[in-house]
């Protein structure tokens, strides 16, 4: 089920978070920032008010983490498509 697979790459992201390194601490806390607006849409239906906006959130936030961040990227990725298949 794709919210049960969103929780588990949620939870992943955030140990992820927690490893990287701290020079990215700006766009690391901005990730922590949208995981928190991801898992109180999945707590509270609608509780985003605009998922489609989160969707190019979490999309903008990875830009340039992909040559650093392979595992971070991999993870926004897979929520991405997570909540794609959920219609948002």
């Amino acid at each position: 089920m794709a919210i049960d697979r969103l929780r588990a790459d949620l939870e992943r992201l955030r140990e992820e978070i927690a490893r990287a390194d701290a020079g990215d601490r700006d766009a690391l806390a901005r990730l922590e920032e949208l995981a928190g607006q991801v898992q109180r849409e999945l707590d509270e239906e609608n509780a985003v008010g605009d998922p489609a906006g989160l969707v190019e959130e979490l999309e903008e936030a990875i830009t340039g983490f992909e040559a650093r961040h392979p595992n971070l990227t991999a993870i926004v990725n897979n929520m991405l498509v997570a909540l794609g298949s959920m219609g948002v």
